[in-house]
């Protein structure tokens, strides 16, 4: 009995180590796109963190595959045993500390504030911004019911003692009687001098109420979210403005404590497309990410301001007790070695950054 309970305990622990080995033929990484850190093209993944893991499974000689997940889906992955790290911008903070292990961090971050930049806009890019599509359905329904409410009033009140009794130029002078019925002006010169003409002209009245209130609340919002944006000039004046950022991130805890009404996306892209959009004030985000979208398709968008705050630093995740972590540190601090000039690091660093080194 007691050699049988011996062999089952050797085999239930030989198979829990090769389970948890760091070592074994393939490592499954997590990463979750993060331009410039983690990108996706044609020819597969790409970006600061994929070329540094690459560099620090050389040096460990350890092959991997990458597994594409939801960040917020990282860390439950990782505490299932569903992947043996996982890098992708990941912030290192007390809360998750808690529940993976962070290797040595790779690189400085922070957050910072992005926005349209309508204090250096021109007058034709502040009408585009004022041009929100609710007002252009405003807009639209508003010339077509002049339209139609004129076509009315000419067959109604066609003749020499009222509207010319020809379509041209008696339908522009019906068109006049609708706009000066609509804004109440009255200015005289057209009347409705028939029944019908004058019943029609009482619907336009009070139908042009309600278009004409519309159209002020859509232009009211438009250049309310213009004056809001302008307004900001740091992370201060975030409180009580619409700001962007993805959701489970260490930024929606940041916003919380400013006070920002926070419009939680899945990933920056949504973010980048509503701030453009004019839906919301500004967007807060990891300094990499907003940097590299606002010098390439954002360039003459966008604009970046103020500098970092709620400084961060990235690592690399593991499950808890993982013994990969300590062999990827020292990788870490291998490719950082500059006693031979410039570091491997500093290599990856200025190809996606900029920059003769990362100390800069």
């Amino acid at each position: 009995m007691r050699l049988t309970l011996t062999a089952v305990l050797v085999i239930f622990l030989t198979a829990s180590i090769s389970l948890a080995r760091p070592d074994r033929d393939s490592l499954v990484v997590l990463i979750s796109l993060f331009p410039p850190c983690v990108m996706s093209d044609d020819t597969g993944y790409r970006g600061f963190d994929i070329d540094l893991w690459e560099a620090i499974a050389a040096d460990m000689g350890v092959d991997f595959t990458y597994r594409l997940v939801e960040f917020e889906a990282i860390f439950d992955e990782l505490r299932s045993g569903r992947g043996d790290a996982a890098m992708s911008g990941i912030s290192i903070n007390a809360e998750r500390e808690n529940i993976v292990d962070f290797s040595h961090h790779y690189l400085d971050s922070g957050l910072r504030i992005m926005v349209l930049p309508t204090a250096r806009a021109g007058v034709f890019s502040t009408i585009r911004l004022l041009l929100t599509s609710g007002l252009l359905r405003g807009l639209l329904a508003l010339l077509l019911f002049i339209i139609l409410c004129g076509q009315v009033l000419w067959w109604s009140e066609r003749g020499k003692e009222a509207i010319d009794d020809r379509y041209f130029p008696g339908i522009f002078e019906a068109f006049w009687l609708v706009i000066t019925t609509m804004t109440t002006v009255g200015y005289g010169d057209f009347a409705p001098r028939r029944w019908l003409g004058r019943a029609a002209a009482f619907l336009v009245m009070l139908t042009g109420i309600g278009l004409f209130g519309w159209l002020i609340g859509e232009f009211a919002a438009a250049t309310t979210v213009q004056k809001l944006q302008s307004s900001i000039t740091g992370p201060e004046d975030l409180r009580g403005k619409s700001v962007a950022t993805v959701k489970s991130t260490t930024s929606v805890r940041v916003l919380k404590d400013l006070g920002a009404r926070i419009v939680e996306v899945q990933n920056e892209d949504e973010a980048y497309n509503k701030l453009l959009q004019g839906e919301v004030a500004a967007v807060v985000y990891d300094s990499p990410s907003l940097l590299y979208f606002a010098n390439n398709e954002g360039a003459g968008k966008v604009a970046i301001i103020g500098g970092i705050f709620d400084r961060q630093y990235y690592g690399i995740a593991f499950p808890e007790g993982s013994p990969l972590r300590e062999r990827v540190n020292r990788a870490l601090l291998k490719l950082r070695d500059k006693r031979h000039g410039v570091s491997v690091y500093d290599g990856i660093y200025r190809k996606w950054f900029g920059g003769l080194t990362a100390d800069k």
